[in-house]
This record gives structure tokens, C-alpha cells and sequence, in this order.
């Protein structure tokens, strides 16, 4: 039995294919499979006009609720739109290196899988596909194109990235906004974790610029819940520091400053006018598929 839509979504299935290419055809033909015709039917065109239908003509563009109320064949032409730049920017700090025992695998890899398939189907919408990853340094930069074998240099590019470092959000991302040189989807991909007073106004920027920017945070299943027990020691990746804690009693008052920073987070990008998706990496990736449509959409 071929898997289902939901299957090829899922990142516990995604997690399994090591090429990244194969990861995102995948998802991404099944995702689009799994739309309804109407809502993808000349998705990213638009609507000029009607003509006779000519035998051999691609049947997809067939109306055929006009046949069924005419009983004539008339295709739907279309006009292509102008190609835009989409921006894919990364976070590739230490912090996203963690991997609960509920998630198939590490935040990063989460990132790079939805960083993948945004990449492919951009690439599929005919749009010009970027990346910008970055740490405590700037790991690598692929300016937008639609050339023979950008796709491949940005899935390639991907696989390279490994966790490191504090995130230097602020420096970056400056230096990422100095080299954006016209109207772009900029999709920012990160934890975020202490990242509330930095990113919203960074992000902004980019904004105000007149590229639409999505903001996709990446969270393990047990950041949101510490469903540790016993004794713990929490290690943070990027500084160094231990503390160790019964996790019983700490429980409720992680999950108490959790929710205020997860409010936090989401009332400053609400205020900077900055779309915010937050995923988790147990949770299927047609959620960023979908919000990146409406924003491709968005720019017509």
C-alpha cells in the first residue's frame, strides 16, 4: 500500500531519507497531491481568459464545470507571474542541535528538512531560491537564482550544516539585510529561544522593506512540557552552563516562564506585523508548505 499524504508529511518518515532532494520531491508532490484541484488549479498564475479547447491540450486546465453546464470544452489560460526571490535563512546554533525521545530527530534537521522542501517547491513555482545560514559566524550564503542546478547548490548546502556556536542574531541578520537587494519572501527558521527582544525588530526591517517575511519557530516536544522525571541535568549547548535539578518540582515553573516566553514572542512579532508559525518537530511539515503558499499569494 503506497503511503498516504499524511505519511509523506510526517518527519519520522522524512527523517528516514538521507538526500534531501529525495525528502523534498517527496513531501512536496504529496502535499500538492493532496490539495484540493481548485485551490492549486493556475496556482501562482493568473485567470486571463477562456478558449476552445485543441485535442491534445494539457487536460488539467479543462473547466469542467463550464462543460458540464455548456457541453462545450474550454481551456483556462493563464499568465505567468514576474519569478520572486525567496530567501530562506537559517539558524544554525547549538541550541537546535537537541532531539527529544518523542521527535525523529534534531531541531536542525527539522529546519533543513522544511528549509528543503520550501526550497523545492519554490523552485516548482518557477521563483529564485536563496540561503542564509548562520551560527556564531555566517556558515553559508547561496544567492537567490533560478539557474541549472541552484536547487541541487541549496539542498547541498544544507546537508553541511551542523549545530554550533550562540546564535548571533542581531550581526547577522544585518548582514543578511545589507545584501537584500529587492522585494523577496523571507522565511526565517530558528528556535528562537531568547531571541524576543532581537528578532521581532529584525525581522521588521525586512518587512518594511517590502518583502513579506514568515517567521518559523522550530521547538522540540519536550521544550514545551519537561517531561523528564527524576533527577536532571540541563546542559546549555550554547554557553556551557549545567544546572542540575529534580525535574518534578521545576516542572511547573519551566512550563510558567515557557508559556510567558512563547506570549512574548508572539505579541512582539504581532506588533511588528511579522507572520510567526510555530511548529514542532513531531509536527508535519505541510503546515509550512501551506503558510509559505499564502504568502507567495500574497505578493501577487
Amino acid at each position: 500500500m503506497p503511503p498516504s499524504v499524511h505519511d509523506l508529511l510526517d518527519p519520522a518518515h522524512l527523517a528516514q531519507l538521507g538526500n534531501y532532494a529525495l525528502l523534498a520531491r517527496s513531501a512536496v508532490e504529496g502535499f500538492l497531491s493532496g490539495m484540493h484541484r481548485s485551490l492549486f488549479h493556475g496556482f501562482g498564475t493568473e485567470f486571463l481568459q477562456y478558449r476552445d479547447y485543441t485535442p491534445g491540450a494539457d487536460l488539467k486546465y479543462l473547466d469542467w464545470k463550464l462543460l458540464a453546464r455548456s457541453d462545450r470544452l474550454y481551456t483556462k489560460v493563464y499568465q505567468e507571474e514576474t519569478n520572486m526571490n525567496v530567501q530562506l535563512v537559517l539558524d544554525t546554533s547549538a541550541s537546535l542541535e537537541y532531539r527529544g525521545s518523542r521527535a525523529a530527530c534534531t531541531k536542525l534537521h527539522y529546519a533543513c528538512m522544511t528549509a528543503a522542501c520550501l526550497a523545492y517547491l519554490a523552485t516548482r513555482q518557477g521563483d529564485n531560491v536563496g540561503l542564509f545560514a548562520y551560527g556564531d559566524t555566517l556558515r553559508e550564503v547561496i544567492p537567490p537564482g533560478h539557474r541549472a542546478g541552484q536547487l541541487e547548490r541549496v539542498l547541498q548546502a544544507l546537508t553541511r550544516l551542523e549545530p554550533a556556536g550562540a546564535a548571533k542574531h542581531e550581526a547577522m541578520l544585518q548582514t543578511f539585510g545589507n545584501q537584500l537587494r529587492q522585494r523577496s519572501i523571507v522565511v526565517f527558521i530558528s528556535d528562537m529561544l531568547e531571541g524576543e527582544t532581537v528578532l521581532p525588530d529584525q525581522l521588521k526591517r525586512f518587512r518594511l522593506r517590502h518583502c513579506d517575511t514568515l517567521a518559523v519557530q522550530v521547538l522540540d516536544p519536550d521544550e514545551l512540557d519537561l517531561p523528564i522525571e527524576g533527577v536532571a541535568r540541563f546542559h546549555d549547548a550554547e554557553t556551557g552552563r549545567e544546572v542540575t535539578s529534580w525535574a518534578d518540582s521545576t516542572r511547573e515553573q519551566y512550563m510558567s516562564q515557557m508559556s510567558d516566553f512563547l506570549d512574548s514572542l508572539k505579541e512582539s512579532f504581532n506588533r511588528s506585523q511579522v507572520d510567526l508559525l510555530r511548529l514542532g518537530t513531531d509536527e508535519s511539515l505541510g503546515y509550512a508548505l501551506a503558510r509559505y503558499l499564502h504568502h507567495r499569494e500574497g505578493l501577487r
